[in-house]
């Protein structure tokens, strides 16, 4: 995994790509929208497994 600093992340974005991402297990699509706006979606979500 690579990290990355703000700005190199913004330029991603600013190209036109989407970053997907997984944060505390829930997976996120990240997208440009229009000028200096951003866009994140929940793409799923952790599901808690039951311990019996």
């Amino acid at each position: 995994m690579e990290n990355y600093t703000f700005e190199q992340f913004e330029e991603i974005l600013d190209q036109g790509y989407q970053v997907y991402f997984t944060y505390l297990k829930n997976r996120y699509l990240l997208f440009k929208t229009t000028e200096n706006c951003y866009t994140q979606k929940l793409i799923s979500v952790r599901t808690k497994k039951s311990t019996s």
